[in-house]
């Protein structure tokens, strides 16, 4: 005998359930952990990443949109080479670039950070 239509509703709805479910994670870029390049960084060396989080400090240059940005994401921090304007401190951003380590500007080493925009 046929199925009850309860039991055609409830298939139908998990159906509908896991195409909005497929909707909304195709929608969702996946951001890296600034921890997991802090404590792994040659694994991510020259990789591409998205990191997301809120600006505790910046450095640039009066005069030319470049400079740098520190972010933190609640679990670590890092420092990010802007190709755009620096964002204001306590701004919250997401980031896109490769990961490079060994950066030094003026005589500052600043170990391992993200080149905002590299290809």
């Amino acid at each position: 005998m046929g199925k009850s239509i309860l039991e055609e509703l409830r298939h139908s709805n998990h159906i509908y359930l896991f195409i909005i479910f497929a909707i909304l994670l195709s929608g969702c870029a996946f951001h890296t952990r600034i921890s997991s390049i802090r404590d792994r960084p040659q694994k991510y060396q020259d990789k591409k990443v998205t990191i997301s989080g809120k600006v505790v400090e910046t450095l640039s240059i009066p005069f030319v949109q470049k400079g740098m940005y520190q972010m933190d994401d609640g679990t670590g921090k890092i420092w990010v080479i802007s190709q755009k304007r620096v964002p204001f401190r306590g701004e919250k951003v997401a980031v896109k670039g490769k990961v490079k380590t060994g950066f030094t500007i003026s005589e500052r080493t600043f170990g391992t950070v993200i080149a905002e925009g590299e290809e």
